[in-house]
C-alpha cells in the first residue's frame, strides 16, 4: 500500500510519499490561513491528530487515514451520483389545503394543491366551486430539496377564489396526473360567513378585501320571462388602481345585451362609514329565457394596483412611500345576482310572441293611389322598450289581389334608463293586381306590460289604397319572389308568358348558326393565344438581351415623364439627373450592358458596330454630357431650355430605337 501511495505522490509535485508511522501530507498544499482562522485551524489539526492515532491503534502497520485527494474525489462523486439519481423510490402524494378557514363572505382565499415525489404532466383543471365561490386565477411554484443525499421536488398549484355564498361547503378531491398515474387529494371542508378578522390581509399582493371590491346591483329581483334586468357593476377602491380588465359574468338562462358603461368621472362615495373612489365598470341588460330561479355569476376584475411600502416616519416623509411603491396584480370578483323569474300570466292574446315591455307600431305606404301592377312600398315601424331582437316578422293580412314580396329589415338597439330600447323597420314591396279601392288592415303586436302585469296590444292605423287600371297579371319583379301566390279566384288560369316569343325558321341547320361556330372556334382561339403568351414569356425569361431591348422604350418614357414633372428652374438638378438616367438606362438596355458606369468610347464603338449613324451617336452622347454639366452648373436654366432638353432627349432615343430596330443590310 505504501508503494502505491509513493507512486501517486511522485506523480504530483509538492506531494511526498507517506512513511509508516508518519502523518500523510495533504493535497493540495494548504495555503496560509488568515489571522482570524488560527483558532479554527488549531482545533482542526488537533482533531486530525486524534483520528490518526486512533487509526494507527486499530490497524497496526498502516497509516490512520486514506490520502486526502482520493477521499475527497470519492465523496464528491458519490454526492453527484445521489443528486443526479431520479427519485424513483420516493412516494408520490398530493394534498390540498386552504390559505384560511373560515373565510368571510366576499373574502378571497387560495386553494393550494401540493404534489410531492414526482413531476406532474400538466396542471389539473380548476375545481368547480361555482356554487359558493368565484374563480379568479391560478399560479404555480416549485421547490427542490436535497436531504442526506436524496433529492425531492415539490410543486404547488394555487387557485384563487372569492367567496360568494355563506355556509359550510365541501371541496371535492382534485386529480393530478403525475408520472403517468393519477394522484388525488383528500376532500376539504370550508366555512364561509362573518366579517373578516381584524388586521387580516387579502390573498392578492397584500391588498385588503375592504380596500378593493366590486359590487353588482340589479334594478329588479323578481321579473317575468323576457323582462329586462339591468345589471350594473361598480368598483370601490381605497388604493391606487392604474388599470383593469373585466371578464363579463356567466349568465346561463339569460339573453345578454352588453351595454357600454357610461363614461363619467370617478365619484367619492361613503360606504359603511368609509370613503371610497367608485366608478361604473360594466353594464348589461339580461333577459331571462325561462321561468324559475336564476343566478348571474360574479364578474371578475383584474386590476393593477400601486401598493405603497411603508418605511416608517423619516426625513423624506411621504416621498419615501411613493418611492418604494410597487405594482401588484389583484383579482377581485363581484357578488352574484339572484333573480326569480315568473312565467307570463295566462290569457295571452293571439298576437303575443313573448315580448315584455312596451311597444308602438306604425305603418304607411309611399303613395295612396296607384295603377294595377305598380310596385308600392309598405313600411312597418316597430319601436319600444324591451328585447326587440326577439320580435317576429309582422303578420300582414293583405286584401285579395295584392302580392307581397319578402321585406328588408333594419334594426337599431340602444341602452335606456332601465334596460334597452330598440326599433325595427320592415319595408315590403306590394303589387296590386286588381283595380278598385282597398284597405290594408291594422298590424298588431301584443305585449306584456310588466308594470301592470297585464297584456296590451299595439296596432297601426288601417291604410286606404286606390288602384286604377285594367286587371291583368304582370311578370314577377326581377330578383324577387312573391310571397304566396296569385288571387285564389284566378288559380284556374296561370299567365306563363305575356311578351311575343322569338321564332326561328324550321329546318335550319345547326352548323350554319353563329353560336355553334362560336362555341367551336373560341376554345381553339383561346388555346392559340395561350401558346403565344407562353412562348413570349419563355423568350423573355431565356433571352435577357431581347427582354431588355423590348422594355427599353417603355422604361425610358416612364423616366422622361418623371423628369417632365420636375421641369422647374428650382429643381433643374433633379430634372437633368432624371433625363440622364433615362438616356443612360436606354443605352444600357439596348446594348445589353450595365447602365451604371457607361464609357463614352465603348458606347460609340458598340453603336457604330450596330450600324447607327455618327450624327445620331453624337446627339445621344451630347445629351448625356449636357445633363452632367447642368447638374453641377452654378446658374439655373429657364423652363424653355429645360423643355427643349427634354424634347431633344426624347427625339434622340426615338431615332436610336428606330435605327437599332431597322433591318440590317446583308
Amino acid at each position: 500500500m505504501n508503494a502505491v501511495r509513493a507512486v501517486a505522490a511522485a506523480d504530483r509535485p509538492g506531494l511526498r510519499a507517506a512513511e509508516p508511522g508518519l502523518p500523510e501530507p495533504s493535497w493540495p498544499p494548504p495555503a496560509a490561513a488568515p489571522a482570524g482562522m488560527k483558532r479554527a485551524n488549531f482545533h482542526s489539526k488537533r482533531s486530525d491528530a486524534r483520528r490518526r492515532r486512533r487509526g494507527a491503534r486499530d490497524r497496526p502497520g498502516r497509516s490512520g487515514r486514506r490520502p486526502a485527494p482520493v477521499s475527497a474525489v470519492r465523496g464528491l462523486a458519490a454526492a453527484l451520483l445521489v443528486a443526479a439519481a431520479p427519485a424513483a423510490g420516493l412516494a408520490q402524494s398530493a394534498r390540498a389545503f386552504l390559505s384560511q378557514n373560515p373565510v368571510p363572505l366576499n373574502g378571497r382565499f387560495v386553494l393550494n394543491v401540493e404534489v410531492s415525489g414526482g413531476s406532474r404532466e400538466s396542471d389539473p383543471a380548476p375545481p368547480d366551486l361555482s356554487a359558493f365561490a368565484a374563480y379568479l386565477g391560478s399560479g404555480t411554484s416549485t421547490s427542490v430539496q436535497i436531504v442526506n443525499g436524496r433529492m425531492s421536488t415539490t410543486s404547488t398549484i394555487q387557485y384563487r377564489f372569492q367567496a360568494t355564498r355563506e355556509g359550510t361547503f365541501e371541496i371535492g378531491p382534485v386529480a393530478v396526473p403525475v408520472d403517468g398515474r393519477e394522484v388525488r387529494t383528500d376532500p376539504l371542508t370550508i366555512e364561509i360567513g362573518g366579517a373578516p378578522a381584524a388586521g387580516a390581509r387579502g390573498a392578492d399582493g397584500g391588498v385588503d378585501a375592504d380596500d378593493l371590491f366590486v359590487i353588482a346591483a340589479a334594478n329588479a329581483e323578481r321579473v317575468y320571462v323576457n323582462q329586462p334586468v339591468l345589471a350594473e357593476y361598480r368598483i370601490y377602491t381605497r388604493v391606487d388602481v392604474e388599470g383593469y380588465t373585466v371578464t363579463p359574468p356567466g349568465a346561463a338562462g339569460f339573453w345578454v345585451e352588453e351595454l357600454a358603461a357610461r363614461q363619467g368621472p370617478t365619484e367619492q362615495v361613503v360606504r359603511d362609514g368609509v370613503q371610497y373612489a367608485s366608478t361604473l365598470v360594466h353594464r348589461a341588460a339580461l333577459f331571462p329565457t325561462s321561468a324559475g330561479p336564476k343566478r348571474v355569476d360574479p364578474l371578475v376584475l383584474e386590476a393593477q394596483v400601486r401598493v405603497q411600502r411603508r418605511r416608517g416616519a423619516g426625513p423624506f416623509g411621504t416621498f419615501g412611500d411613493s418611492l418604494f411603491g410597487r405594482r401588484t396584480p389583484v383579482s377581485v370578483a363581484s357578488n352574484a345576482l339572484d333573480v326569480d323569474v315568473l312565467p307570463v300570466p295566462p290569457g295571452a292574446p293571439a298576437s303575443f310572441s313573448g315580448f315584455v315591455g312596451s311597444l308602438a307600431v306604425s305603418a304607411g305606404l309611399d303613395r295612396t293611389a296607384a295603377e294595377t301592377n305598380d310596385a308600392l312600398t309598405l313600411r312597418v315601424d316597430i319601436s319600444g322598450d324591451g328585447n326587440v331582437r326577439t320580435l317576429p316578422e309582422p303578420s300582414l293580412n293583405l286584401p285579395p289581389g295584392v302580392e307581397v314580396y319578402p321585406p328588408e329589415m333594419r334594426e337599431d338597439v340602444e341602452p335606456a334608463a332601465d334596460g334597452v330600447r330598440g326599433r325595427r323597420v320592415y319595408e315590403y314591396v306590394i303589387v296590386p293586381r286588381e283595380p278598385g279601392p282597398m284597405t290594408i288592415p291594422p298590424i298588431e303586436f301584443a305585449y306584456l306590460d310588466a308594470d301592470r302585469g297585464a297584456y296590451a296590444v299595439a296596432s297601426s292605423d288601417p291604410l286606404a289604397l286606390t288602384v286604377a287600371g285594367d286587371p291583368g297579371a304582370a311578370p314577377v319583379l326581377p330578383g324577387r319572389r312573391a310571397v304566396g301566390g296569385t288571387d285564389p279566384q284566378r288559380r284556374d288560369v296561370r299567365f306563363i308568358r305575356i311578351a311575343t316569343p322569338s321564332f326561328r325558321p324550321a329546318g335550319r341547320s345547326l352548323f350554319r348558326s353563329v353560336g355553334f361556330w362560336s362555341v367551336v372556334v373560341l376554345p381553339l382561339a383561346a388555346l392559340a393565344g395561350a401558346v403565344v403568351v407562353r412562348r413570349h414569356r419563355d423568350r423573355l425569361a431565356g433571352d435577357v438581351a431581347w427582354a431588355r431591348s423590348r422594355r427599353a422604350s417603355r422604361v425610358a418614357r416612364r423616366r422622361l415623364a418623371r423628369a417632365e414633372a420636375l421641369c422647374a428652374p428650382d429643381r433643374h438638378r433633379e430634372f437633368h439627373a432624371e433625363v440622364g438616367r433615362a438616356m443612360q438606362g436606354f443605352l444600357g438596355d439596348k446594348l445589353n450592358v450595365a447602365g451604371a458606369g457607361l464609357i463614352r468610347e465603348d458606347v460609340r464603338a458598340a453603336l457604330a458596330a450596330c450600324g447607327v449613324a455618327d450624327a445620331l451617336v453624337d446627339a445621344c452622347l451630347d445629351c448625356l454630357e449636357r445633363c452632367d454639366r447642368q447638374r453641377f452648373a452654378p446658374t439655373e436654366p429657364d423652363t424653355a431650355a429645360m423643355q427643349a432638353m427634354l424634347a431633344e432627349a426624347g427625339r434622340a432615343m426615338a431615332d436610336l430605337d428606330a435605327a437599332l430596330s431597322a433591318p440590317k443590310a446583308p
